[in-house]
């Protein structure tokens, strides 16, 4: 197993934490991970685009004229195809976009996006904390403390906390979520992660194989 400082909000190290080798050490499969973002992105789409046939637009099926006779080229009803104002063929339709992602896959792919962020020490471990009030300026300078302000951050944490997801909402390039909602794309679009030393335990017990 890896060891990794644990640091304080102030950015001192306070001692130091094993990143389970299950998790973070393994062989990082691109294929699993490119497979699982691929289908959270799809199941994303609401697949609710429509539009109306000639069946269906809001025009008389009477021909337009008479065949012959008149000189012009010969149409059938106002709601044909090949006219402004008429129904659309092969148009989209409702439908759903879901893809189901095998369970060993999606443990695959979190577990090789977690292994790619500690092949590229892009990791921080940060002691267990919590706020009595809401305070996004000390959570801007915890960023600031552990070298992250300018880089896309995922703060992980073992529960959800209202002041702590108050004091991060509005501060650039950091997100938080408790570690029970978060997916590989999460994990993948960050720079780097912050992890609680709760949240680094709960992620061993979801994803650690013993």
């Amino acid at each position: 197993m890896a060891s990794i400082g644990v640091q304080s909000l102030d950015g001192n190290e306070v001692g130091s934490v094993d990143l389970p080798e299950s998790v973070f050490g393994i062989e990082p499969s691109p294929e699993a991970i490119y497979y699982v973002v691929k289908a959270y992105l799809t199941n994303q789409r609401q697949g609710n685009a429509s539009t109306k046939t000639r069946a269906e637009v809001d025009l008389t099926k009477k021909k337009m004229y008479r065949q012959k006779g008149t000189g012009r080229a010969r149409k059938g009803t106002a709601g044909s195809p090949i006219l402004v104002g008429g129904g659309i063929a092969h148009g989209p339709r409702p439908h759903s976009f879901q893809e189901r992602v095998p369970k060993k896959v999606k443990g695959l792919a979190i577990r090789s996006a977690f292994s790619q962020k500690a092949k590229d020490e892009a990791v921080r471990v940060l002691e267990n904390f919590d706020l009595d009030v809401p305070k996004t300026k000390r959570m801007a300078q915890v960023k600031q403390n552990l070298n992250v302000q300018d880089q896309k951050t995922l703060l992980l944490t073992a529960e959800s906390s209202e002041n702590v997801i108050k004091s991060c909402r509005n501060i650039p390039r950091l997100s938080i979520l408790p570690v029970t909602q978060v997916s590989t794309y999460d994990v993948v679009q960050a720079d780097a992660l912050i992890l609680t030393q709760g949240a680094l335990e709960r992620i061993q017990s979801l994803w650690g194989v013993s």
